[in-house]
């Protein structure tokens, strides 16, 4: 097993191509990045040095094709970046077994980490926030925080992520005939246009799309201040798959729930408030919290978490793994 110790784009470019499994890559610096890392080999580590935080700057590619880190190999690890300002992606993933964790996404020209194409399979995404990302050459309605979309494989799960304040959706799984699994994610306040110049939908979780069959199982995950361009906290967008809901919220939605197309559907000890409607089968309903001083409570618990993630980010500070005590 050898290490790279790396400070420049050309030695990063170098020591990605050369890396082989076990392989650890450090970088001590910010990196202002010429062209697209490609990680097409397996097995290899990717991480921040020793007290850095690393800004990955792809402001050099454009375009549709800019995709910022390129990952096509599998066991791969990503840990402890800034990655921002790719004409596309800022983090594709299309290989298997890969892991994100404690990295930043933003101010991309598309989705801040997409995983797409029927090889990417069981990949981790932990502890990451992605926000302010926009695709301005088509006015907003594709950046999202995170996505699992386009055919993308089996076993793909999201740890304790956050998405916010980006011109579509939180999250999307469009085209996902595939499982998705969410635990302890939460979305806010994405598709105002007076943030990131258009905005697209704006919903939080963005469950599927039009007859999409793929199943779904959330855990814990908060969807809230979605009254933007955007109207839903959790939405299936017509897709059918089987989907199971355990502790999850809603609050400060135009609508709470839009879930009332799954084929099959488990809400247990789900919640809301603040919510105008929801959108479900009969005979399934969450919880309604009236009582306002635990509205407050709550409200107040989660928006100085995510505020402080926000301010974080704008610092270049990762925040990692966080706790919410809102679920009693």
């Amino acid at each position: 097993m050898s290490t790279y110790n790396v400070t420049t784009y050309t030695q990063l470019k170098s020591a990605v191509a050369s890396a082989t499994s076990g392989d650890t890559i450090y970088i001590g610096a910010s990196i202002t990045c010429s062209a697209q890392i490609k990680m097409s080999g397996s097995g290899v580590t990717l991480k921040a040095a020793t007290g850095v935080t690393p800004v990955l700057d792809f402001s050099a590619l454009t375009g549709s094709t800019g995709i910022g880190i390129y990952v096509t190999g599998s066991n791969n690890t990503i840990y402890g970046l800034i990655i921002q300002n790719a004409g596309d992606n800022g983090l594709k993933i299309e290989g298997a077994s890969n892991t994100v964790q404690n990295c930043i996404f933003r101010y991309n020209g598309d989705t801040g980490l997409q995983i797409s194409k029927s090889t990417a399979k069981n990949n981790t995404i932990k502890y990451c926030d992605s926000y302010r990302n926009c695709d301005t050459a088509t006015e907003g309605v594709n950046a999202d925080g995170f996505a699992c979309k386009l055919s993308a494989g089996t076993g793909n799960a999201f740890i304790g992520c956050r998405a916010f304040q980006n011109s579509d959706d939180g999250w999307d799984s469009y085209d996902m005939d595939n499982d998705v699994t969410y635990t302890d994610c939460i979305t806010w306040h994405n598709g105002d246009a007076s943030i990131t110049t258009y905005a697209g939908n704006g919903n939080g979780f963005k469950l599927g799309s039009k007859g999409g069959t793929g199943k779904r199982t959330m855990t814990r995950c908060i969807a809230w201040d979605t009254q933007y361009n955007g109207k839903k906290g959790f939405d299936q967008n017509n897709g059918i798959g089987a989907t199971t809901l355990t502790n999850c919220l809603s609050f400060d939605n135009v609508i709470g729930y839009q879930l009332d197309e799954a084929s099959s559907l488990v809400m247990t000890n789900c919640r809301e408030f603040n919510c105008d409607s929801d959108e479900l089968p009969s005979g399934v309903s969450v919880t309604k919290i009236t009582n306002t001083t635990k509205q407050a409570s709550i409200r107040s618990a989660v928006k100085t978490a995510c505020n402080k993630i926000l301010s974080n980010c704008e610092n270049n500070i990762i925040t990692g793994a966080i706790t919410l005590d809102i679920w009693d």
